[in-house]
């Protein structure tokens, strides 16, 4: 079988009985001679496979859950599984594989080494064997005691307790907590859009919410459909009060104002650009909150603004 390989999902009917559900992880490679997939109850078999491009030739044998999914070098890992790690910063619970991290998270700092900052980088107090320096988990500046006293949480960086901040990071990680308390559990839930795919004129109703381990938009309907987070391009939110064709019909996730918690202005809508796995073109999907019942309607609309900002976070975490 040449080309890309694709492992899927093993699961297990109401029966016992393995089967090969339709949606896979992926593994990236040439191989030069026939590989196969064999499922038998509650097990799963691979044959090795020769000239891969990423360089892990490997041969697996052993149980697979629906929970696990293997990886290039033959590992077996849980697709939820979390490890405890320490830092210098503090104690992170962290994805086992960086694959299935969060796309909104962020990646610890590096400190400015103590020989680069003799003073505090606010109050510019100089350190000394009373003032004692710190660095900000989140930003990793020096700070004195006074200017880095205060520990909030910092989910974003996935750490378990609250962690020592500077002032003004301290302000960034509270209003994101609102995000974290707040608008995932409204992502999560879900919300009814009719979405209509592409040029096609025809829509579908269908419910969307965001994935438990935040890495997919589910779409159900008469039929699925999963976006990965990480492949969305564009995120624009159609507001109310525009005439369409208008140019600020669309609004920009990163340059509107508009859509705030009791603001005037509300959201009925939402276009979505983003690459499918492969694929050269851009597919684009346009969401218009439904008009059921108010309550319907009341839902998409919280929904698409708790969307508005996750796609903030979104862009915050790859311009890193």
């Amino acid at each position: 079988m040449g080309g890309a390989l694709s492992l899927n999902w093993l699961r297990e009917d109401g029966r016992g009985r393995s089967y090969v559900s339709d949606w896979a992880a992926e593994i990236g490679g040439s191989v030069d001679r026939t590989t196969g997939l064999f499922s038998t109850v509650g097990r799963v078999v691979w044959l090795r496979l020769e000239n891969c491009q990423l360089g892990h030739p490997w041969t697996g044998r052993g149980a697979m859950s629906s929970s696990s999914v293997a990886t290039a070098g033959g590992a077996a890992l849980r697709r939820d599984g979390k490890k405890l790690v320490r830092s210098p910063s503090g104690l992170r619970m962290v994805p086992e594989h960086r694959a299935f991290g969060s796309p909104f998270g962020l990646e610890e700092p590096q400190w400015v080494p103590d020989k680069e900052c003799p003073r505090c980088m606010q109050c510019d107090i100089k350190f000394d064997f009373i003032t004692r320096k710190h660095h900000c988990r989140r930003c990793g500046k020096c700070f004195c005691d006074k200017c880095c006293s205060k520990k909030v949480p910092l989910p974003r960086m996935c750490f378990v307790d609250p962690v020592r901040q500077c002032a003004e990071c301290v302000l960034v990680s509270q209003k994101e907590m609102e995000f974290y308390d707040k608008q995932l559990k409204v992502l999560m839930n879900g919300a009814t859009f009719c979405v209509t795919i592409g040029t096609s004129e025809k829509s579908e109703l269908l419910v969307c919410r965001l994935s438990n381990n935040q890495r997919y938009l589910f779409l159900d309907g008469e039929i699925h459909y999963e976006i990965e987070i990480a492949q969305i391009s564009t995120v624009q939110i159609l507001t109310e009060g525009f005439t369409p064709g208008d140019i600020h019909t669309y609004t920009s996730l990163l340059e509107s104002q508009h859509i705030t918690e009791g603001g005037n202005t509300r959201a009925t809508g939402m276009l979505l650009q983003y690459k499918e796995p492969g694929a050269q073109d851009v597919t684009q999907m346009k969401f218009t909150a439904s008009e059921d019942s108010n309550s319907n309607k009341k839902q998409s609309t919280t929904w698409l603004a708790a969307m508005h900002k996750a796609a903030k976070l979104l862009y915050e975490s790859r311009d890193q």
